[in-house]
């Protein structure tokens, strides 16, 4: 897999920070909306925040499926269907890194697995520390290409880099 850059605005990257503000101590997330820019870049657009249903607790989250379902539709139709779910964000409070866990990728491959995501690569964002000090790590996952008939397919992930416009 070719380095990615995860591009985002400094004021939704300031809201994202503000959100996880506000649930602190406990985790929040939400989804990722975008574009894919070619096959190295893509564009987050927008994110939404946890629904009236999602479960916030100290060390976990649980998303609002259904709500960010809907989220995600209102995006798609509003964009002239150009900006699609392109991933999950999530914050750690009070950790030192942004790392993934096992819980983080068996959501990822269940997120490449559903074929209602559509996404052959998918993000994930972590928001990691504490308020006024969140800090964030970007990764990309993929499934790699199949070693023979009969071993499936392994997840790829990988630091994707950050990059800020406005």
């Amino acid at each position: 897999m070719q380095c990615v850059t995860a591009w985002i605005s400094s004021r939704s990257l300031d809201t994202l920070r503000g959100e996880a503000d506000r649930s602190y101590p406990r985790e929040t997330g939400g989804v990722l909306i975008g574009y894919w820019g070619g096959d190295n870049d893509v564009v987050i657009t927008t994110w939404k925040g946890p629904g009236p249903a999602a479960v916030h607790r100290r060390y976990s989250y649980e998303h609002d499926h259904e709500w960010e379902a809907a989220q995600i539709a209102i995006e798609y139709e509003r964009s002239e269907r150009l900006q699609v779910y392109v991933g999950d964000w999530h914050t750690r409070p009070d950790a030192l890194s942004g790392h993934l866990s096992g819980t983080d990728k068996r959501s990822l491959r269940r997120v490449l697995r559903s074929s209602q995501s559509r996404l052959s690569r998918a993000l994930m964002v972590v928001l990691f520390g504490s308020p006024q000090d969140w800090r964030l790590d970007v990764w990309i996952a993929e499934f790699g290409v199949p070693s023979s008939w009969y071993r499936p397919c392994s997840l790829s992930i990988e630091r994707a880099r950050l990059q800020l416009y406005d």
